[in-house]
């Protein structure tokens, strides 16, 4: 018996009550057979629309008809300084006949997904999914070719369910994928972008990533062209990360990152392009691709700094924590880690000018001085003093700087050489 939240065990004593047949079922039953159900759940029961309105009038009906009452009894928790969502979300499913309970479970793909219970009913499980789920087994509710031609997102939730639960793919259900993994090629990345992405967090992350690339999936994710390119290191690299991303924070962002960066810059980035990433997250990643080299050739102050300023802090932090979990999956030297870390430390107990924003002087002191007129070239002009600060804090005065945009602004060639240190 699985444990059910206090107030959907309430909302099943009030349809029972009434007289109606009710269960939870579906995914927040497997969930709860693996110790946690979440916040998200699903009731199916025999009460109608109208029903369900008198029973549950703070609900809302949800979807393109009124077979869907929606029921939220979630709040806020704070916990160590980090707010939390708690209780339930309860979504009310108007099923109609007898038979309509176990042709909805029937309809799920997968048997462990086809369970329902009632605490003093018992369960129905007309699939097998308990024993499929004792057996840590991934099993289609009939033909898994059928089911993966009429649905292929759930070739991709069959490797995530299993990943997730530490489960392994029926034999058929790995054919199915094998033989039908072509049809993702060109289905919509949002889908496939969040079976990914609950993939990649899981403590089975490496195992799910090694099945994704036994049966075809990891075309799916990096693009047919990429994934045919690998070279011998790419594919050398991926089975590192397999066997040991299991080692590092289960960041989101950061894991993503470590499956990118197995790639060479162009492929990573036509990669990271195909998965329709929010534009943050797509920023993070591509600055992985073009940074993660260079951050660990950060070997003088003022280069340190310059590469700072161009990115801000949070871009410049997630490249750092990236190439820090790097260092933990391929077991490379920390050296490079505790220079940056000393560097930016050294940094803020100095209270070094690093950002534009740190500078005495701003575009308006540039044009009031009358070195140029236009505002944008102020600005850029701006930005290129900062090489003066990153080579001496004590430049941050509005004489220095100001002497050294007036020269840049007559010189292109010495504003381009700003970074240069000539040696004799």
């Amino acid at each position: 018996m699985i444990k059910f939240d206090k107030d959907v065990l309430q909302a099943l004593k009030t349809l029972e009550k009434a007289g109606f047949k009710s269960y939870a079922a579906g995914d927040c039953v497997r969930n709860g057979l693996s110790g946690d159900a979440g916040y998200d759940w699903d009731i199916i029961t025999l009460a109608q629309a109208n029903d369900l309105e008198k029973l549950f009038p703070q609900g809302t009906f949800i979807g393109s008809g009124r077979d869907t009452l929606r029921v939220d009894y979630t709040f806020e928790v704070e916990q160590d300084g980090e707010i939390y969502l708690d209780g339930a979300i309860l979504d009310i499913h108007v099923i109609g006949s007898e038979t309509g309970l176990e042709d909805y479970l029937r309809a799920k793909p997968f048997t462990i997904n086809a369970i329902a219970e009632n605490p003093d009913r018992g369960l129905i499980d007309p699939c097998g999914g308990r024993e499929d789920f004792r057996k840590k087994l991934i099993r289609t509710n009939g033909s898994a070719d059928m089911i993966f031609k009429k649905d292929p997102i759930q070739m991709m939730e069959a490797v995530t369910l299993a990943t997730e639960l530490g489960f392994d793919l029926s034999k058929a259900v790995f054919e199915g994928i094998l033989a039908n993994w072509r049809l993702l090629l060109d289905s919509n990345p949002d889908p496939i972008r969040e079976c990914l992405e609950r993939l990649i967090v899981s403590e089975n992350a490496g195992k799910g990533l090694q099945t994704m690339a036994e049966c075809g999936l990891m075309a799916v994710i990096f693009g047919e062209h990429v994934s045919r390119k690998m070279s011998h290191t790419d594919m050398k690299q991926f089975n590192v990360l397999c066997e040991n991303i299991h080692k590092t924070h289960q960041n989101r962002l950061r894991r993503l990152g470590l499956l990118y960066t197995i790639l060479n810059k162009k492929p990573g980035l036509e990669a990271i392009e195909r998965l329709n990433y929010p534009a943050e997250d797509k920023q993070h990643l591509v600055d992985a691709m073009n940074h993660i080299i260079e951050i660990n050739f950060l070997n003088e102050p003022k280069k340190f700094k310059r590469f700072l300023s161009e990115l801000g802090k949070e871009r410049y932090m997630y490249i750092h924590n990236l190439a820090k979990a790097q260092r933990i999956v391929f077991d490379y030297t920390t050296l490079k880690v505790e220079s940056r870390n000393y560097a930016l430390q050294e940094i803020t107990n100095g209270k070094e000018p690093v950002f534009v924003e740190d500078l005495v002087i701003d575009a308006n002191d540039i044009m009031a001085a009358g070195i140029t007129d236009d505002p944008k070239r102020a600005e850029e002009l701006l930005f290129s003093v900062l090489a003066m600060v990153h080579k001496n804090p004590r430049n941050n005065n509005r004489e220095i700087l100001l002497k050294t945009a007036k020269k840049y602004s007559k010189s292109k060639l010495a504003e381009q050489m700003r970074y240069v240190s000539w040696t004799r």
